[in-house]
């Protein structure tokens, strides 16, 4: 009797523990590492998950809702000097208020890869006005061997450390000017991270990571076949939940045929895997970039290549699958690479939900035809089922990147001027110049969410 007692006592407090360390484990329901594993295995190195919405959580000034803010071009890249080139911008900006900005310095020749290509940055510490001397961030190139460009960049609200992916080695396919010197999955285009932990003062040697995406030394049985693999420059998504994305071109086989994976770090950027498929689509894909939703789910929107229009495709699960990409009649688009940004949500107290995106209208017609130009700024007040734009200059144009400043205002670091060369120009605009005043915010709703948000760097 004593020891059916002491059997059923056991049970109990077997099941007490068990039920109490669940508890633990999860006190509120699933953890954010189940949701991103589909409940499977908790994410490793899980360390973020923020509250509120996506986009912009600081102040908004009276200096950018008060008035119109004409974008008044400023120089920060010079199309040629000493016969190098600039291209390729990525504006961020830090939690300090300063602004950075990034640019292919292309060696003797406006080529991609395979050339000789450093990565190089300006900083503003006054909202784009003024801009420093150009400062190196990937090694001296010597070689077309040693060569880093194509960067793009995520600035780890958890930590403050700027991550950039960058390519270098081989070109993407063979071409008329590189019938030798292209990917292969033995000779592979490499993919590396470069960090800063201290607001881009300097800057960690190259990590390659090559073989964790893809290429003959990728443990993975389908990616180490796969031909060629760069990230889309400009800026990657950190979502609220800290993943951080960045889109891959990949080109699975000899043929261009490029399709839009997607490369992932749930660590700070030390480890990362890529998603198990691609948007679906029977077109070629092109540099792409990902927008985090208010309910979690995320966009990707793709650069065109043959019907030139912008296409949408949709995740909902952290960016692991994706779904159709669906061309957009209302989106029209050169091809040319521009940042999608989350600008304000309702869900951290702003008036409207605000995306906005920017991007070349004007498509290339082909050699001796029109150029890429007319960029455009979009916006939208759904989440990106309807969408506006103002044409933010007339005549050839080619990539460019945004960034929401600290006052609030929006940041445009582009090429304008000549068909993806440059220079490269920062502009500032806010919502009242782009609507012509019929957007008059962004401006909370409420005391609570300005004393509640002023505080989040």
């Amino acid at each position: 009797m004593r020891k059916r007692y002491f059997l059923i006592t056991f049970a109990i407090i077997t099941i007490i523990a068990g039920v109490w360390v669940w508890a633990c484990k999860h006190p509120f329901g699933p953890g954010i590492s189940d949701v991103i594993n589909g409940g499977g295995v908790p994410a490793k190195g899980w360390y973020m998950n923020e509250s509120g919405g996506p986009g912009y959580k600081g102040e908004i000034g009276k200096d950018v809702t008060n008035k119109i803010i004409i974008p008044d071009k400023v120089e920060v890249f010079p199309l040629e000097a000493a016969k190098n080139y600039y291209r390729i911008p990525t504006l961020i900006q830090l939690t300090n208020g300063d602004l950075l900005a990034f640019a292919d310095k292309r060696i003797g020749s406006i080529g991609d890869l395979p050339n000789k290509i450093e990565i190089v940055m300006k900083r503003s510490t006054n909202n784009g006005t003024n801009w420093t001397e150009e400062r190196r961030i990937s090694p001296k190139c010597t070689s077309i061997e040693d060569s880093y460009g194509d960067a793009g960049f995520i600035l780890d609200r958890k930590t403050g450390n700027i991550i950039c992916v960058a390519a270098s080695g081989p070109g993407f396919v063979s071409n008329k000017n590189n019938k030798k010197n292209f990917s292969t999955p033995n000779k592979p285009i490499r993919i590396s991270i470069i960090k800063s932990k201290n607001n881009g003062r300097t800057w960690e040697n190259p990590v390659d990571i090559t073989s964790q995406i893809y290429g003959s030394a990728c443990k993975d049985p389908t990616r180490k076949n796969w031909h060629a693999v760069f990230a889309a420059s400009g800026n990657g998504v950190q979502l609220r939940n800290g993943r951080m994305l960045f889109v891959l071109n990949v080109r699975e086989a000899q043929e261009l045929f490029i399709r839009n994976y997607v490369m992932y770090s749930d660590d700070g950027g030390d480890t990362w895997n890529v998603s198990k498929n691609a948007p679906q689509s029977d077109k070629s894909g092109d540099e792409a970039k990902i927008v985090e939703l208010n309910d979690g789910s995320l966009i990707m929107a793709i650069r065109p290549k043959d019907i030139f229009q912008r296409r949408l495709a949709k995740s909902t699960d952290n960016g692991e699958t994706w779904g159709e990409a669906v061309f957009r009649s209302d989106l029209p688009s050169s091809a040319s690479n521009g940042d999608i940004i989350y600008y304000t949500s309702t869900l951290n107290g702003w008036d409207k939900n605000r995306i906005i995106t920017m991007f070349d209208s004007r498509p290339w017609s082909g050699a001796g035809g029109g150029n890429p130009g007319n960029p455009k700024l979009y916006w939208s007040y759904d989440e990106g089922v309807t969408w506006e734009g103002k044409q933010m200059h007339s005549g050839e144009a080619g990539y460019s990147s945004l960034a929401i400043l600290k006052d609030g205002s929006i940041g445009i670091l582009a090429e304008i001027g000549g068909s993806w060369n440059g220079p490269i120009y920062f502009m500032r605009v806010n919502m009242k110049y782009l609507t012509s005043n019929r957007d008059k915010g962004p401006f909370y709703t409420n005391q609570a969410a300005t004393n509640n948000n002023s505080k989040v760097k």
